[in-house]
C-alpha cells in the first residue's frame, strides 16, 4: 500500500509499529465508501474529529464523505433534554408526545431526505439526537453509532428512549468502556478513544512571545496568574463551579484572574446562551473574570495559547463522555484539576500527571498548590504531556476507528447483510 504523508509525520511519537498495524487495517478496507453523518459541520469534537480523519481516510485509500444535518431550535432543545438524561443529570421518562413531534421532524428534514443521494458502503452515524436514522431508513445499512457523551449513569428514562433504535446498527461506539449501556453484547460494543492531532493549528507548538500577545489581545494582564477553563458554556460543564474556584483563590492570591473560554460556534448547543447570560450575572462587574464565547475571536490559536500559556487549567464538569480540551491541555504540559466524572479519570491520575476533586475547596487547594509550586506545577505537567503521547494521539484513534469499521463489516456478514465491497474487505 502507498504511504500516507500525513500518517508518517506522527512517527516520531507513535513509533513505526502502530503505523504498521494502520496500514494493515487500512489495506483490508481499501474501496470501502464510508458515510458520516452528525449535526453540525463547526464545534465540538465530532466535527473536529471528521475534519481530520476523511482526509487521512481518502489518502489510505478508503473513499469518506460527510453529510450535516443540521436540526431547529425545537429539535435542539428537544436534544438538549435528551442528552442530560443520557448524562443521569436529569430524571424521568421522555413524553411520547414529545418523541412523536422531535422524530416527525427528524425524518421531514430536507437534509435527511436527501440521505440517500449519498449512499455508501457502510454508515455511522454520530450524536444521540441522530440514533433513529438507521430505523427510519432501512437502506443505511450496515451502520455504526457512536455515543459521546458521558453513559455510564444513564438515566432509565433516556436509555429507553435510545434503545428503541439500536438493534438497526452493527456496532454501537462509545468514547470509554465504562460509557457502554450494560446490556449490550459485547461483540456489537466498540470504544473509539477520541485523540488530538498534534500538528493541528490548536495544538501546536506556540512561541511564548505569540502566545502571551494572543493572551493580551483577549484582555489578560499576562504578568498575572491566570486560571482557565476551555469548553462550551454547558450546564454539564459546571462554569458556575470555575468561579467559585476562582473566589477562593483569590482570597489567597488577590492578584489572580480566571476565563471561561468556550466559542458559541456549535449550532447544537441550543443552550449556551441562557448559560452564558446566567454566568454574567454571577460574575457581576469584577474585573478579573474574563468570559469570552466570541468565536470571530476566540479562534484555535486563542485557545492554544489559553491552554499552553494559563497559569493553572480547570476542568469541573459533572458529566463528561472524554474531555478532549483536558487532553489538549495535557499535551500542553499542563497538570488540570478536574473531577472524577467518566472521561477526566481516563485521563488524569491524581496526584500525578493532576489532580482530582469534586468539591470546590479541594479544587481551590489544588490550584493555589500549583501556582505557587511551579516546580510541582512542571513535574506534574511533564506527566500529562507523556500521558497524552502514549495513549491519546490521532494514530490510536484511527486504529480503533479502522477497527470498528472491520467489526460493523464482519458483525454485517454475519446478519446476512453484506454488499459486494464487503466481502473483499473482509
Amino acid at each position: 500500500m502507498k504511504r500516507s504523508s500525513q500518517l508518517d509525520q506522527y512517527k516520531r511519537f507513535v513509533g513505526e509499529d502502530v503505523l504498521a498495524q494502520i496500514y494493515r487495517a487500512a489495506e483490508s478496507l481499501a474501496g470501502l465508501h464510508v458515510l458520516h453523518v452528525n449535526t453540525t459541520a463547526q464545534g465540538g469534537g465530532v466535527a473536529e474529529l471528521l475534519h481530520s480523519l476523511i482526509p487521512l481516510m481518502d489518502e489510505l485509500g478508503i473513499p469518506h464523505s460527510w453529510k450535516v444535518i443540521p436540526l431547529d431550535e425545537a429539535s435542539n432543545l428537544f436534544a438538549a433534554h435528551l442528552v442530560d438524561l443520557l448524562q443521569g443529570i436529569e430524571h424521568g421518562s421522555i413524553p411520547q408526545e414529545d418523541q412523536r413531534v422531535f422524530l416527525d421532524t427528524l425524518r421531514r428534514t430536507p437534509a435527511t431526505g436527501q440521505l440517500e443521494e449519498n449512499q455508501a458502503d457502510i454508515y455511522f452515524i454520530h450524536d444521540f439526537q441522530l440514533a433513529p436514522l438507521a430505523t427510519f431508513f432501512p437502506w443505511i445499512r450496515p451502520a455504526l453509532w457512536m455515543c459521546h457523551v458521558d453513559t455510564a449513569h444513564p438515566d432509565p428514562g433516556g436509555k429507553e428512549y435510545i434503545d428503541q433504535f439500536l438493534d438497526a446498527y452493527n456496532v454501537c461506539v462509545f468514547n470509554t468502556p465504562l460509557s457502554i449501556f450494560q446490556d449490550l453484547p459485547p461483540e456489537k460494543a466498540h470504544v473509539i478513544t477520541p485523540t488530538i492531532d498534534p500538528f493541528s493549528e490548536k495544538n501546536r507548538y506556540l512561541t511564548p512571545a505569540k502566545g502571551l500577545k494572543l493572551l493580551k489581545d483577549c484582555g489578560i494582564d499576562t504578568t498575572r496568574p491566570l486560571i482557565t477553563q476551555v469548553s462550551r458554556f454547558g450546564n454539564w460543564k459546571n462554569p458556575w463551579q470555575v468561579i467559585d474556584v476562582y473566589r477562593l483563590v483569590k482570597q489567597e492570591l488577590p492578584s489572580v484572574q480566571v476565563a471561561l473560554v468556550g466559542a458559541m460556534e456549535a449550532a447544537d448547543d441550543i443552550k449556551a446562551m441562557e448559560i452564558l447570560t446566567d454566568i454574567q450575572g454571577k460574575a457581576g462587574n469584577d474585573p478579573d473574570i474574563h468570559l469570552l464565547y466570541d468565536p470571530t475571536v476566540i479562534r484555535h490559536p486563542q485557545v492554544n495559547a489559553f491552554q499552553r500559556y494559563s497559569s493553572v487549567i480547570l476542568q469541573r464538569s459533572i458529566r463528561e463522555g472524554f474531555g478532549l480540551t483536558v487532553t489538549e491541555a495535557m499535551w500542553k504540559y499542563q497538570p488540570v484539576v478536574g473531577t472524577s466524572v467518566t472521561g477526566l479519570r481516563a485521563q488524569i491520575i491524581d496526584g500525578r500527571n493532576g489532580y482530582i476533586a469534586d468539591d470546590t475547596e479541594g479544587c481551590a487547594r489544588d490550584t493555589l498548590k500549583l501556582i505557587q509550586d511551579r516546580e510541582l506545577w512542571r513535574k506534574l505537567g511533564k506527566q500529562a504531556h507523556e500521558r497524552v503521547r502514549n495513549n491519546y494521539l490521532f494514530p490510536t484513534m484511527v486504529l480503533e476507528y479502522l477497527g470498528a469499521l472491520t467489526k460493523a463489516l464482519g458483525n454485517s456478514q454475519t446478519a446476512g447483510h453484506s454488499k459486494g465491497v464487503l466481502d473483499r474487505a473482509s
